[in-house]
């Protein structure tokens, strides 16, 4: 599904390809809530930050291969912009 959105009382659903068969009324179909895999949509769309299941609060690959400096601020940022 590319987009859902509520639209004077419906709800609309934007498929990312064409049916292959044409959509009758009457027709049954089940729509899943799809997930990102980031922390943040976890915790806000599904309130599961608990089960997430990955590594949010390591720091990236700029810090851990990052150095020393004089007055460096060690807050997770890019090295280089």
């Amino acid at each position: 599904m590319r987009a859902h959105r509520l639209a004077g009382g419906n709800a609309l659903i934007e498929l990312w390809q064409p049916m292959h068969f044409d959509i009758a009324s009457g027709d049954g179909f089940a729509v899943t809530a799809g997930c990102d895999k980031l922390f943040a949509t976890c915790v806000a769309k599904f309130s599961n930050g608990d089960n997430f299941r990955g590594f949010p609060h390591i720091p990236g690959n700029d810090f851990a291969l990052s150095y020393v400096k004089t007055g460096g601020v060690n807050d997770g940022s890019p090295v280089v912009e």
